[in-house]
């Protein structure tokens, strides 16, 4: 049974960088050097393990007033078993126990109804983020 680990901001969340730089960079073709940012180090980062292995990824960071959640991803094998819905609830759990009431995401457009299921809203017009069309979306806790 998978289970999810957190790294608090400041710790070593080189697992989730192995599955960002499997799906992001490699699947989806992200340039390397722009799928690491300055938000890591300050992010917390939520890491599902599968027997030690992990196959899925996420973080959250705040910054004023709200939390941005990202870089959720889950390795091609292991999906379509709500491990990603698993992974964004203990993100979203965090911003709440820190009394965030708003958190934005970039959602690739076709995993809205992924953040719908959450409360997740699209707010504005599609856009490319990386050359992969997104949305960006709200959820008010």
């Amino acid at each position: 049974m998978p289970e999810i680990k957190i790294i608090n901001p400041g710790g070593d969340y080189s697992e989730a960088m192995k599955v960002r730089y499997t799906v992001f960079v490699e699947e989806q073709g992200v340039p390397f050097e722009n799928e690491a940012d300055e938000y890591d180090k300050i992010a917390y980062h939520a890491v599902m393990l599968n027997a030690d292995k992990a196959i899925g990824c996420g973080r959250i960071y705040f910054k004023n007033d709200y939390a941005k959640l990202g870089r959720v991803a889950v390795l091609p094998e292991y999906r379509r078993k709500g491990h990603a819905l698993k992974i964004c609830g203990e993100l979203i759990n965090i911003a709440a126990a820190h009394d965030i009431k708003n958190i934005i995401l970039h959602s690739q457009s076709y995993i809205v109804p992924l953040y719908e299921k959450l409360g997740f809203k699209c707010v504005g017009d599609e856009f490319l983020e990386e050359n992969i069309p997104h949305f960006k979306m709200e959820l008010t806790l």
